[in-house]
C-alpha cells in the first residue's frame, strides 16, 4: 500500500506544472474591475465552470494520498492546483491555500465554495478533522463520489440511444416536411392527378408540410412559450413537487428513479453516520442534498421524528412508494444492532447492482420498441409518398 502511494506521489509531481496566470487567483484578493471587458467576461465565464464530480473525486483521493504521505496540507493543496485540469477548481484551491495559510481549516476554507462542495463533503471532513483521521475520511468521500459519478454516466448512457434515435427521426421528418413534401404535390400536379384523389395520409403530410412552411415561426414561438411556462411551473414550490410526484408515478422511468433516490438516501446516510456525525445531522445533509421534493420532504419529517425518540425505520414505514418494506426492514436491524451506518452502506451497494440490473434491461427493452417504432414511422411516411407516385404512373400509362 506504501509503494502504491509512493508510486501516485511521484507520479504527481513529475506531471507538467500549469503556468497559465489565469489560474493564479485567489478570490477575494483578485480585482479584475481595471481589467479590459474580454479579460472580465473571460473571468466570468472561468467562475461559473462547473466541476465534476470525477473531478472531485480525483482530488480527494489524492489529497487523502498526499496527507498520509505526511506533507503538508497546504503545501499539497498548491501541489494540487497546478495540477489540476480546470482553472476555476485550480481558482478555488489556490484560494481554500491561502486561507489555511490565515489558519483557517480545511472545512471552513471549503465550504465557502458551497455550489462546489456539498454539505455532505464538509461535513464529512470537519468529521475526520474532529476525530484526527482526515485522511481516512477524505479517501471514503473520494469512493463515494466517484460511485456517484459511475451512476451518473450509467444514467446518461442509457438515455443516449432513445434520445439519439428520435432526435435523428424528428429531424428526417422535418427535412421531408420541408423539401420532399413540396416538390412531390408539384410533381403529382403537374402529372396531371387532382388533389382530391391523394390518398388521406399524403394529404395529412401535405397540410402539415404546408402549415409549417407558413407559420414555422408560430411553432418555434409556441414551443419556446410552452417551455419557458413549463419552467417557470416546475420552479416554483407548487410545480416542484406536482412535477416530482408525476416523475416518480411513471411507468418505468418512475420506479428507476425511486431506485436511484433511495440509493442516494441510504448511501450518504451511511458515509455520514460512519465518519461520525450525529444521526440527526447526517439526515440534515441528506434532506438538503436530495434533488427530490418529496424525498427531501420525507426525510425532513424523519428528522422531526427522530428528534423525539422514535426510529428512523419507524418513521420510513408509511411510505411504501418512497421507501420499500425491504429498505425499512433492514435499517430496523442496522438500529437495533448499532450498526445503521455499516447497514445502509449494505443497502447502497444492493441498490447500486440492482439499477445497473435495471438499466441493462431496459435498454435491452428499449432497442427493439425504438425498432418498431421507427419502422413504423418510416413504413407510414413511405406509403404517404410511394401511393400517390404509383396512382401517377398507373394514370400517365
Amino acid at each position: 500500500m506504501a509503494e502504491e502511494q509512493d508510486k501516485k506521489i511521484s507520479e504527481l509531481l513529475k506531471a507538467p506544472v500549469k503556468k497559465d496566470t489565469k489560474r493564479n487567483v485567489v478570490y477575494g484578493i483578485y480585482d479584475n474591475s481595471d481589467a479590459g471587458m474580454f479579460v472580465r467576461l473571460d473571468d466570468l465565464l472561468i467562475d461559473h465552470a462547473k466541476i465534476s464530480l470525477q473531478e472531485k473525486a480525483y482530488f480527494f483521493h489524492l489529497l487523502a494520498v498526499m496527507i498520509d504521505a505526511g506533507i503538508p496540507l497546504i503545501t499539497a493543496m498548491n501541489i494540487l492546483a497546478t495540477r489540476t485540469e480546470s482553472i476555476r477548481f485550480a481558482r478555488i484551491l489556490n484560494t481554500v491555500a491561502y486561507n489555511l495559510k490565515q489558519g483557517s481549516n480545511l472545512s471552513t476554507a471549503i465550504s465557502k465554495f458551497g455550489d462546489v462542495f456539498g454539505e455532505m463533503e464538509v461535513g464529512i471532513i470537519r468529521a475526520g478533522e474532529a476525530a484526527g483521521n482526515l485522511d481516512k475520511m477524505l479517501m471514503k468521500l473520494s469512493a463515494q463520489l466517484a460511485k456517484s459519478n459511475a451512476l451518473q454516466i450509467k444514467l446518461i448512457t442509457a438515455s443516449i440511444y432513445p434520445i439519439a434515435v428520435l432526435v435523428v427521426l424528428l429531424v428526417a421528418a422535418g427535412s421531408m416536411m420541408t423539401f420532399v413534401i413540396p416538390n412531390l404535390v408539384d410533381m403529382l400536379l403537374e402529372g396531371g392527378l387532382k388533389a382530391e384523389d391523394l390518398p388521406i395520409m399524403t394529404k395529412v403530410l401535405i397540410g402539415i408540410s404546408d402549415f409549417l412552411l407558413s407559420f414555422w415561426w408560430l411553432v418555434a414561438l409556441g414551443v419556446f412559450v410552452a417551455y419557458f411556462m413549463f419552467k417557470v411551473w416546475a420552479e416554483s414550490e407548487a410545480g416542484k413537487y406536482r412535477w416530482d410526484i408525476i416523475k416518480l408515478k411513471l411507468p418505468v422511468i418512475g420506479v428507476m428513479l425511486r431506485k436511484v433516490y433511495v440509493l442516494r438516501f441510504v448511501s450518504t446516510l451511511g458515509i455520514l453516520i460512519e465518519s461520525g456525525l450525529p444521526v440527526v445531522r447526517s439526515l440534515e445533509i441528506v434532506a438538503q442534498s436530495l434533488s427530490s421534493q418529496m424525498y427531501s420532504l420525507k426525510t425532513w419529517e424523519v428528522i422531526k421524528n427522530v428528534k423525539n425518540g422514535e426510529k428512523i425505520s419507524n418513521s420510513l414505514m408509511d411510505s411504501p412508494f418512497l421507501f420499500p418494506e425491504t429498505v425499512t426492514q433492514m435499517l430496523l436491524v442496522g438500529e437495533q444492532t448499532a450498526s445503521i451506518g455499516t447497514i445502509s452502506q449494505k443497502i447502497g451497494e444492493h441498490y447500486d447492482q440492482e439499477i445497473d440490473n435495471s438499466l441493462k434491461r431496459l435498454t435491452s427493452l428499449f432497442e427493439p420498441i425504438m425498432i418498431v417504432f421507427v419502422g413504423a414511422t418510416v413504413a407510414m411516411l413511405a406509403l404517404a409518398i410511394l401511393t400517390p407516385v404509383f396512382k401517377l404512373t398507373s394514370l400517365v400509362q
